[in-house]
């Protein structure tokens, strides 16, 4: 038998038909490979898209990688994903990207970084503050994933702050929240003909949820009522036209606590040289209302203007120091007072450490 491989009848056509023949070849070969990648691809993809997976990644250590893939989500720098990895091997956590989802998760993994930071060597002010920035920036980050979309979602007991056409606010109380409205409990000094919100005109108002996320929500007053113990309310339509703020840069804690503060002027705007201060003799006495690692709300009798430098001291809560600051925005309220909005301009490290743990609840 005569086995002939050519592909051609001479060797002169195998080699006019060898580059054809050869195409072929290659172009069966590449396909293949196209068609093997892909079956490994969506073979991959399915596994990362399976319950199997989710569960196997949520249960194991998270590593440095999983802490960059984070940080980069939420725009971290180099230094905070560092202070942020640091918090994951003090406290162990599994995979972060799949175990900080929610505002109660990613507290209890700060204040369990917390603990074990205090059981070793003791961190720095420096140290501390960049914690507390890094943990205010996480719960921010996740706080924006849990958007609430309609009033219907208000819990019980959720401040809502009413905004009058003068930018004035005041605080009221969620007290039902139904399928068709939802009411809010009002202090008596504003169930008054003159103070009452007009029925059905759009009005404004502002709340916060549990997760951190502020909102700003218009919506019509229905009606006005009293409960069974003759406490007034008024009666809500419920609203889908929300819009979240943008958060501010350092987390406040609602209070009630006496300060004092006197005036102070600054030559030349030197604000971080104290020879450049002439302090006032009058010491005045206020009250803190809120307070962040940023600023203070402080209520006083004093109609005092914007952009007047104050110092400021609070030995109530530990911090020593004068606190230098600018008021930014004056208001007077309904009870007489005014509200002084200031913001710090030079407040040391350590006293900003000593706010982030009075707003966090945590004992230095």
């Amino acid at each position: 038998m005569n086995l002939n491989y050519q592909a051609g009848s001479s060797p002169l056509a195998a080699r006019q038909n060898f580059p054809l023949a050869s195409f072929i070849i290659a172009g069966a070969v590449i396909l293949a490979i196209i068609l093997a990648v892909a079956f490994i691809y969506k073979t991959i993809t399915n596994y990362k898209n399976s319950e199997k997976y989710k569960q196997a990644q949520q249960s194991r250590p998270t590593k440095f990688s999983d802490v960059v893939k984070f940080g980069k989500a939420i725009n971290f720098s180099q230094e905070e994903i560092s202070t942020l990895w640091n918090v994951c091997k003090l406290t162990k956590i599994n995979n972060i990207n799949y175990n900080l989802k929610d505002n109660n998760e990613v507290y209890n993994f700060f204040r369990s970084g917390f603990e074990e930071m205090k059981k070793g060597k003791k961190p720095s002010e420096v140290e501390l503050f960049k914690f507390f920035q890094v943990f205010f920036q996480v719960e921010k980050a996740i706080a924006q994933t849990k958007f609430v979309t309609s009033t219907r979602f208000i819990p019980l007991e959720t401040v809502v702050f009413y905004i009058t056409d003068e930018g004035e606010q005041f605080p009221l109380r969620v007290n039902s929240n139904t399928k068709d409205s939802f009411s809010l409990e009002i202090p008596e000094f504003l169930d008054t003909e003159r103070r009452r919100p007009k029925l059905l005109v759009r009005q404004r108002f502002t709340f916060k949820t549990t997760n951190g996320l502020s909102y700003n929500l218009i919506s019509r007053i229905i009606r006005y009522e009293k409960d069974k113990e003759g406490k007034p309310s008024m009666i809500i339509a419920h609203s889908e036209d929300l819009q979240a703020q943008a958060q501010r840069n350092f987390k406040r804690e609602f209070l009630k606590e006496t300060c004092d503060f006197s005036s102070l002027k600054i030559k030349e705007n030197k604000i971080d040289d104290e020879k450049y201060y002439v302090y006032s003799d009058n010491i005045y006495k206020g009250t803190l209302s809120n307070i962040s690692a940023g600023g203070c709300c402080i209520q006083t009798k004093l109609p005092i203007k914007e952009k007047q430098y104050l110092t400021i001291s609070i030995p109530n809560l530990g911090i020593e120091e004068k606190i230098v600051g600018i008021i930014r925005r004056t208001c007077r309220l309904p009870s007489g007072v005014f509200a002084l909005h200031i913001q710090f301009l030079r407040i040391s490290v350590e006293s900003k450490n000593k706010i982030y743990a009075l707003v966090y609840k945590f004992v230095l």
